[in-house]
């Protein structure tokens, strides 16, 4: 299996999915545009895909790794999740809980933290972890759900892990 970020600028995600985001793709301060992300070469019982956007570089910042975006039971048939596919979704896929979640940042609007949440790194330029999963089944997750509601659904059912990381400047 193969993973790409498409639109990076010089190995950093572009301005649109992160901090420099103009304020229009910005709520309440956080950007909402998801990248795109081109997947290739699934393995052939291939049921679902599913994906974790997590910043391990915040764990001096805030004490713990920063979830960006957690994606489930995306067709292998989509051979490209466009770009703001996380905010124009049309339940093609279901989505967890990200970081914004978190008692930190003091959010609760569910098209905030139930969706991509992009990059916005207060102290440096962040390493971020794109890892995508090729699934023998569907999770059936419901939104909202939490990182290890998907460790375990997931558990014995991952026939490919890929992971790539990509650079968020400060």
């Amino acid at each position: 299996m193969k993973i790409k970020i498409l639109n990076l600028s010089e190995g950093y995600l572009a301005d649109d999915y992160s901090k420099y985001a103009k304020q229009e793709l910005k709520r309440e301060g956080v950007p909402f545009v998801s990248f795109p992300i081109e997947f290739t070469n699934l393995p052939n019982n291939t049921k679902s895909v599913a994906l974790t956007f997590i910043d391990y570089d915040s764990v001096p910042v805030c004490g713990f790794p920063w979830i960006h975006w957690l994606a489930s039971d995306i067709s292998p048939k989509k051979n490209i999740l466009a770009e703001n596919s996380s905010d124009i979704n049309n339940a093609e896929f279901i989505q967890g809980c990200n970081s914004w979640i978190s008692p930190l940042a003091n959010i609760d609007n569910p098209k905030i933290i139930h969706q991509y949440g992009g990059p916005t790194p207060p102290d440096k330029d962040h390493d971020y972890t794109l890892t995508v999963y090729a699934l023998d089944k569907e999770l059936n997750l419901k939104n909202g759900y939490f990182l290890n509601e998907f460790i375990r659904a997931s558990k014995d059912h991952i026939l490919e892990k890929v992971e790539i990381t990509v650079k968020g400047r400060k």
